[in-house]
């Protein structure tokens, strides 16, 4: 049976969270290794499939991908074949009267018992499995109607012969079967009509010879029908492929052009213009549900003495430790952390009263200490320390807007810095209700 699969070119697309290596590139192709899929699939474009044939793994994804399609197309042939080969026994009845009694039992109660057990048997079969069952059945149509011919004494039953031509024309425009097995059912039907003519008492030659030319016709056509029409399906199938690997390289493209214009490189926390418009947006949330906003305004203190001491990559690595800190204490849904520009940081908590905001504040403060990063320069500890000013606005009652959310902030980590830093310092400017609503 046919297992449901994905198609090839419906990959859903997802979001990067992590942030982008040093060898990553907003252009597709460079920075990451390529699709071994998507080199094969434009590898076949360029060289082209005159034999109507991908390499292995194309190949199967492009059966896979027109499987569901080829099975309905083979379902409403089928049926079309039970009508239409039953209703040549008008024509047996005509031609060779004398084989009517046969012509019925073997179009009605053989083959289309074998062809209605098919039918229902569809969803069983694997879609090579189908396409050799209408090989089977293709030719076992030939030979039904060859073995009325050969049995009638009837003057007609030899140009009967040309009823052939209907297999050839089913195969070619109704079911559309793949080149290959229509070239050899054509083949089949061919041998068929050549070796019953033979085996026919005095045929008409010039009569049959035209019959045959028919044939003939009749399949070279349908066979160049059917070979350029499945090129053409073959060659929209890989263009269609490329067009999605396309798209998805400018989605991928655009995804990490928006997280660089939202994320800081350095430490992979929001930058300043991903700050300002998150703010912006929680301010009026926050105004219509009526809570409170806390920001955290932090600073490391004595950095430019650390990066003066140690050099600047070690500097980095210091900011990255600490935003990494950051990301751990504050982490709950909605919340947001951003590097604020240098070595300052800041955090925006939803839903959060000044109480609650210092006691989060202090954890920050007391995590970064216990980091433990030597800091020889710095006048306050001998560890790397940091200084927090918080404030908490309740937008309903404050009409300033974020910017005084951020001054309030900022005056109150002035304060901390000034009182001898490493410390936590509440703002009392404008605040929100001493709990949160």
């Amino acid at each position: 049976m046919e297992s449901p699969t994905s198609k090839p070119f419906a990959a859903p697309l997802t979001t990067p969270s992590a942030p982008m290596s040093d060898g990553d590139s907003v252009f597709w192709g460079t920075g990451e290794a390529e699709d071994p899929f998507k080199a094969s699939l434009d590898k076949t474009l360029a060289q082209g499939h005159a034999w109507l044939s991908f390499p292995p793994a194309l190949e199967a994804a492009y059966q896979r991908d027109k499987a569901p399609e080829r099975r309905r197309t083979l379902e409403r042939g089928g049926l079309w074949l039970l009508v239409l080969f039953n209703l040549m026994l008008v024509t047996d009845w005509m031609i060779v009267p004398d084989q009517f009694a046969l012509a019925v039992g073997l179009r009605v109660f053989f083959f289309s018992t074998i062809n209605g057990v098919g039918l229902l048997l569809t969803d069983r079969f694997t879609p090579r499995s189908r396409e050799w069952t209408v090989v089977g059945m293709s030719v076992l149509a030939a030979i039904i109607t060859a073995v009325l011919c050969l049995q009638s004494h009837d003057r007609l039953a030899a140009p009967y012969l040309v009823a052939l031509v209907m297999v050839v024309l089913f195969n070619g425009s109704v079911i559309r079967t793949p080149f290959w097995k229509a070239l050899l059912i054509d083949a089949m039907v061919l041998g068929i009509f050549v070796v019953s003519l033979m085996l026919m008492p005095q045929p008409d030659w010039h009569i049959m010879s035209a019959l045959m030319l028919v044939l003939v016709s009749t399949a070279v056509f349908t066979l160049y029908s059917s070979y350029w029409l499945e090129h053409e399906d073959r060659t929209n199938w890989l263009m269609q492929g490329q067009e999605h690997h396309l798209l998805e390289a400018l989605g991928k493209a655009n995804r990490r052009l928006e997280r660089m214009s939202r994320f800081d490189a350095l430490t992979d926390l929001a930058n300043r213009r991903h700050f300002d418009e998150f703010l912006a947006q929680l301010w009026q949330r926050a105004r219509r549900g009526g809570q409170a906003i806390a920001l955290l305004m932090m600073d490391v203190d004595h950095f430019k003495a650390y990066n003066d001491h140690y050099g600047h990559p070690r500097g980095d690595t210091c900011l990255q430790q600490i935003a990494a800190l950051l990301k751990r204490q504050l982490r709950r849904p909605g919340d947001l952390v951003a590097r604020f520009g240098g070595e300052e940081f800041v955090a925006v908590l939803h839903d959060t009263a000044l109480p609650q905001a210092v006691a989060a504040a202090e954890r920050v403060r007391a995590g970064v200490q216990q980091l433990g990063l030597p800091h020889a320069a710095s006048s306050t500890a001998a560890q790397v320390t940091i200084s927090i000013g918080v404030a908490s606005f309740q937008p309903q009652t404050c009409d300033e807007g974020p910017p005084a959310l951020i001054a309030a902030s900022d005056a109150a980590l002035y304060q901390a810095k000034s009182q001898g830093r490493n410390q936590v310092v509440p703002s009392t400017a404008c605040p929100a209700v001493a709990e949160a609503p």
